[in-house]
């Protein structure tokens, strides 16, 4: 039932979604893999079956507000760091929300901002404890860069917040560009 078209995923309709595996990999491709949301939201979906991804969407942001500091951090950092250099790492949507074309390397100017990114992505991780997240939007990394140096006088608590929070946005845009497949 999973399809590629125009070089992005596809999704089942949410009422096909029986099992866990397929719970699981359909709310991969709009929140990356963390395995403790997809196992909330199945459990959600069980008790009050979802009609929409959109509905799935808005569970997500409630279940991640009960859970635990450990299953949030497993969650946030289920998503790629910004700037990564091995691509091969990144899913699909990820590459394309990074502008990332895996035949192209680099010219030497992105790859200054790369190397900002690897290092504010290492010091980010050291101050919070989980990676930096972004709702990148089609913008390129050298102005997301800025952003990302302000945000590391934040207090740890409003960065949790803003990660969450990016990461519902990034989930509601790729649900935006994607086909729901018909039964």
């Amino acid at each position: 039932a999973w399809r590629k078209m125009s070089g992005l995923p596809s999704l089942p309709p949410v009422s096909s979604l029986k099992s866990l595996e397929d719970f699981t990999k359909a709310v991969g491709v709009l929140f990356e893999p963390a395995p403790p949301l997809a196992k909330a939201l199945f459990d959600a979906h069980k008790n009050k079956e979802m009609k929409s991804y959109r509905e799935i969407i808005g569970e997500a942001k409630a279940r991640i507000a009960k859970m635990g500091p450990e299953a949030k951090l497993e969650v946030i950092n289920a998503h790629p760091r910004i700037g990564v250099k091995d691509s091969k790492k990144l899913s699909k949507f990820s590459k394309i929300e990074q502008g990332i074309k895996d035949d192209k390397p680099p010219s030497a100017e992105e790859q200054k901002v790369l190397d900002a990114f690897q290092e504010l992505n290492a010091a980010y991780e050291k101050k919070f404890g989980f990676k930096f997240i972004i709702f990148v939007n089609g913008r390129p990394k050298k102005d997301l860069l800025p952003i990302g140096k302000k945000r590391m006088s934040s207090k740890r608590s409003d960065e949790l917040s803003r990660g969450i929070q990016a990461m519902l946005d990034i989930a509601l845009d790729r649900l935006s560009k994607i086909q729901i497949q018909s039964r």
